[in-house]
Parts: C-alpha cells; structure tokens; sequence
C-alpha cells in the first residue's frame, strides 16, 4: 500500500507577532488533527517554534523530506528564491501559499526567475481571499484550476467582547509613519479620559486581553492579503476605523468598518473623532455592532476554514494520483 501523502508548510523562523506565520501554523495544526500528516519546515532552524502563541505543530527538517509522498507548500515570499527552483528541480510537488499577493512582483538576486514566474510553475497556488485569487488570475495570469482559496479561522473564545473602556488601540508595525501622525494629532483632541494605547509585540493572549477592552481599533494597514488584526478587534466589539489593505474590502461593512482614504491623516482624526463622540453621547451606541459580530464569527469559523482545507486536500491527492499510484488517506 503507497506511503500516505504529507502536507510540509515552509515558514519563516521569526518569533514576532505576524498574522500570515499564526495562520501557516494553524492550519498545519488543524490538518494534523483532521489526520492529515502535517508539518512546519523552518530550513535551517529545525528546532525552532514560534512561542508568542499556543500551538502543537511538527517540525520537519529537509533531509526528511521524500519526493514521492511530501506537497511542500512554500510562502510567497520564497518563491522568487533558489528554495523553489532547488524543490522543483529534486522532483517535489510544491505549492506556494499567497498571502500577500502584493509582494508578488518582487524579483530577488539569487533566482534568475520572478516570483509571478515560478508561480506558474507551481503545482498549486493557495490564496487567502478573494482579492487575493482576483491579483493571481487577473494580473500574474495564474490558471484558475491551481488557485485554491483558503481562509483563516478566529478563536471566538480568545476575541471576544469584555468591558469596555474609553480606549483606542492600533498596531504601529506597518506604516508606523502613518500611526505617528494620526495619534500625535489626535491625542490633544480626545476628552481627558481617553487613552490611546499602542499593540506591539505582544503575545496573542496579550492582543486579545487588550482588544477586548479597547472600544476603537485605529487600523493602518499596508498591502494586504486579507488582514488579521481588524478581523480580531471587530470581534472583541471594537469600531475599526482605517486603511483596509484592499484584501480587508472582503470583510469591510458599515458599521463594524469605516474606510479612511490611505494618507488621509485628517479624514483619520476627524472619523474616530467623531466615533468617540458617538460613544460620549450614547454607551449603548456599540450594540449595533453586534450584527456585524456574528457575520464574522461565521465567515471566520473553524468550520468555513476545514472545508477550505478539505478542498486543498483533495487537490493535492489529485496532483499525485495523476502523477503516480500514492493515495491520501484523508478522513475529512
């Protein structure tokens, strides 16, 4: 009987709160869980895991590996590198996961191809939303039967609603310009007893804690492939107010989500301004957020995300079967 096929997820090795790395790491946990063999690949660093969040993941080393039955899936940001080219050549199937499909055009000195290049060649291209699958097949012409949507699950139980306090939060990693003017100009504005607090490099206890405490959450993201913190901070019943990245439009509803124009640093100040306001003059202005609250939990649930994986398990077991006699023994 064939060796059952196993699902290797490349991952960079940097212990720093990073939405796409949480997301690479979950899904190969719920794999796992689901049967599935599943591993983490950091090359170079074997022992390393990421420890700013709970996890149960395997680690794999690359002289572990064995073309005949591991689908390397490797992330965006590798496949302009020699590792793609080195995989492919040593006849593994490989996939790369587009989390940012932004980054996609960016050429590297050591391939003497693209990343939109190799990603042509790949056997499967994962895309984390629907913006994302739109970049792939309408601007890298990527065909439509190797993009396999993916999507990310929320731990409802983690972000959730708590007490509220009169508290704006945001996170300055990306864009941290932007964030610098928006709160410099905005904190002499506010009543006296709101407070502006900075997330960073927190664990994700620590991010949950604080957004679920926090009645706005100050939004600046960049190029984006569908954004996690604005997803978490909604949830914990937060107003967002900000820049969507573009994947972000896929969740981004009135009231739940205000869009500022990226730049528009008074337009920023003035809507969350006039959100706290709201809020002076009605403490029960928040539930109508609930609404909005319930749609996420159900787009973002364990649910939606292990139908997703089912259907890139089934890809993945149809590349093989049409290039060999290994099967997946897959119980979802």
């Amino acid at each position: 009987m064939p060796a059952p096929i196993r699902v290797i997820y490349g991952c960079p090795a940097i212990n720093v709160p990073t939405g796409g790395i949480k997301v690479i790491y979950k899904q190969c946990e719920l794999l796992t869980s689901l049967g599935v063999q599943s591993y983490i690949w950091h090359p170079g660093s074997p022992d390393f895991r990421c420890t700013w969040f709970i996890n149960q993941v395997q680690t794999i080393d690359q002289h572990q590996f064995n073309p005949a039955t591991d689908f390397i899936i490797l992330p965006e940001i590798w496949v302009g590198t020699s590792v793609f080219g080195s995989l492919k050549s040593m006849g593994f199937k490989v996939g790369v996961y587009v989390q940012n499909a932004y980054l996609t055009h960016v050429k590297h000195d050591e391939s003497p191809k693209s990343l939109a290049e190799n990603l042509l060649e790949a056997d499967l291209v994962l895309s984390i939303s629907l913006d994302t699958s739109s970049y792939l097949a309408n601007v890298l012409k990527v065909p439509l039967h190797k993009i396999i949507l993916q999507r990310y699950s929320i731990n409802i139980d983690k972000f959730r609603i708590q007490n509220k306090f009169k508290l704006i939060t945001y996170m300055p990693r990306k864009l941290a310009a932007h964030s610098l003017r928006v709160v410099s100009a905005l904190r002499p504005l506010l009543p006296p007893d709101w407070k502006i607090l900075s997330i960073d490099n927190l664990s994700e206890d620590g991010v949950a804690e604080i957004l679920s405490q926090s009645s706005i959450f100050m939004a600046f993201s960049e190029f984006e492939g569908l954004p996690v913190p604005p997803v978490e901070a909604s949830l914990c019943g937060n107003y967002v107010i900000g820049y969507h990245g573009e994947g972000g439009r896929e969740y981004w509803q009135a009231p739940n989500f205000t869009e500022v124009n990226q730049g528009d640093i008074q337009g920023f100040v003035k809507t969350v301004l006039n959100k706290v306001q709201l809020l002076e003059e009605d403490s029960n202005h928040a539930n109508e957020l609930l609404l909005g609250i319930n749609r996420l939990r159900d787009y973002f649930s364990p649910a939606q995300e292990i139908q997703f994986l089912g259907e890139l398990v089934k890809s993945i077991q149809l590349i093989f079967e049409n290039s060999s006699e290994t099967s997946l023994h897959v119980p979802i």
